[in-house]
């Protein structure tokens, strides 16, 4: 059903809108597979080696220590985020997955807190990490096709526990996250895995971020509080698994499913760039992704192991999710994710453990990552920074239920926008000055194939109505952080490492040379 624009685009950010191109005609330019950022995190130098890890490596460091405040301002317990790049939850057992995918996440979950409807606010990296480590949607932290990077006037997850007192490390895998992206800001070490040459695979570096996380934990001390955080790129595409996990679910189900032709892009088959001679099975790939996903499970396994032999393990909240999810040929569209705002994209796990929660604990308000901020803030009791859009949902992990809110939202770097509550999701797509709505019931078609805004008119205007409210709020924000953003530079050159590691995962442009 075709309807008037709500509004000015979300995604044209501080400058004037880009082209709003609808899912399947192509990547739009700016997202955030391509490198770039506003400037190195202030203060930050590479070193040559990073505490904890074997050999030589390269981390970012804050250059001199500043007076901080007393912990005391807070509860002194740690913090562990561990961010798995690409995970969708139904592929993981505790959300009901039948392959044996996840048996450590499985456990580390009945410890704590499952929410079982949490979901992405933006699917791709770049813009969902700055969503989380901000806890600001993009009319508020600025983050746009012309600023796609986590811009400096925001408080981060780092720099206001460091401003608690907190020391703030963290080891990831994605260039996407790079500090010159802006996402090193708060943190006193920020160990950039793809920089260094010895770690030649993507297994190579999810083993170093879990050996510099086991070695981070051993030294921890119960008087020195910390946020530590784990970002795993698997299992981003390609899908390639290593040994036990390439090997570990080609069952009857890898042979099984349509056969696909190799196609240039995303739609209709298996993507160029991702297709493995000799095999055309969807399930095939599957059976990788689900490999990958069994490979940072172990490595996961290894973490919380480390975790709960350390002398902190009764002081630290743990929190696991994921930046957004993977189209796994849903919707035509095949080992991607972004172009549009289905469920695959959107649905992430989303695990927390923290001292005093219950265990066993599975909680179905609606939870978003915009969520994650806030509820880590408050399970350390450090005071929020203003202007924070999720909730906290440490009352569903200790035991004080709430109804929760009555829907989410969702945006993405090409303009589309939805929202859906219990039963019905409205996604609109842009079409030149005007917007197309699309209405699914999720209870009667959970795969989301079928416009039933035809049929039902006044759901139609009920959703409608949310979505242009949600729409004009962040209108009206735009005109403040338009003016913080002010005529800063918004791009900034990668490493050549850097960029080789996007090209390798499927992303190209700026910030790396043509």
């Amino acid at each position: 059903m075709g309807g008037e624009a709500v509004g000015p685009s979300l995604g044209s950010g501080p400058g004037p809108a880009g082209d709003p191109r609808a899912r399947g005609r192509g990547r739009a330019e700016g997202e955030d597979r391509e490198g770039g950022g506003v400037r190195r995190a202030a203060a930050l130098a590479a070193l040559a080696l990073a505490a904890g890890a074997p050999g030589a490596c390269r981390e970012r460091r804050a250059a001199a220590p500043t007076p901080r405040p007393s912990a005391a301002s807070g509860n002194r317990h740690n913090v562990l985020l561990v961010t798995i790049d690409t995970l969708r939850a139904d592929h993981l057992g505790v959300y009901g997955y039948k392959r044996p995918t996840s048996p450590k996440i499985d456990a580390l979950a009945r410890s704590g807190t499952v929410f079982e409807r949490a979901y992405t606010f933006w699917p791709k990296t770049r813009g969902s990490m700055a969503i989380m480590l901000t806890g600001r949607r993009p009319s508020r932290n600025g983050y746009s096709k012309t600023h796609p990077v986590l811009l400096d006037f925001n408080p981060t997850l780092a720099s206001v526990l460091k401003d608690a007192g907190y020391s703030t490390s963290a080891i990831v895998d994605n260039p996407n996250v790079a500090a010159q992206n802006g996402y090193a800001k708060g943190f006193d070490s920020y160990r950039e895995t793809w920089e260094e040459a010895e770690l030649a695979s993507e297994a190579d570096r999810m083993r170093a971020i879990t050996d510099g996380a086991v070695a981070f934990l051993r030294a921890a001390v119960p008087d020195r509080p910390f946020l530590l955080w784990l970002h795993y790129v698997n299992p981003h595409a390609p899908y390639t698994p290593p040994p036990p996990f390439d090997t570990a679910f080609l069952d009857a189900a890898a042979g099984a499913g349509p056969r696909l032709r190799v196609v240039p892009d995303f739609h209709g088959g298996i993507p160029k760039r991702w297709a493995v001679r000799g095999r055309d099975r969807l399930g095939y790939y599957v059976a990788q992704y689900d490999g990958e996903i069994g490979a940072v499970d172990q490595e996961v396994g290894r973490v919380v192991d480390a975790l709960r032999s350390s002398a902190v393990a009764k002081k630290t909240v743990m929190v696991l999710t994921s930046d957004h999810g993977e189209s796994l040929g849903e919707h035509d569209y095949y080992f991607d994710h972004g172009e549009d705002l289905f469920e695959p994209g959107l649905s992430v796990p989303l695990v927390v453990s923290a001292p005093g929660g219950k265990a066993e604990v599975r909680s179905r308000v609606f939870a978003s990552t915009l969520d994650v901020f806030p509820t880590i803030l408050d399970a350390v009791k450090v005071s929020y920074p203003p202007e924070l859009a999720g909730i906290s949902l440490l009352g569903e992990v200790v035991g004080r239920t709430a109804p929760g809110r009555e829907r989410l939202f969702a945006q993405n770097d090409r303009n589309l926008v939805a929202t859906w509550d219990q039963r019905f999701k409205l996604v609109g797509t842009p079409e030149g000055e005007r917007m197309r709505y699309a209405l699914y019931d999720r209870a009667s078609d959970p795969g989301e194939a079928r416009d039933v805004s035809p049929a039902r008119p006044d759901d139609l205007r009920v959703q409608r109505q949310e979505l242009e409210l949600f729409v004009g709020a962040g209108e009206r924000e735009w005109a403040q952080t338009r003016r913080e953003i002010g005529a800063g530079p918004a791009e900034a050159r990668l490493s050549a490492e850097a960029c080789q590691k996007l090209k390798s995962l499927g992303y190209a442009g700026a910030g790396c040379a043509p």
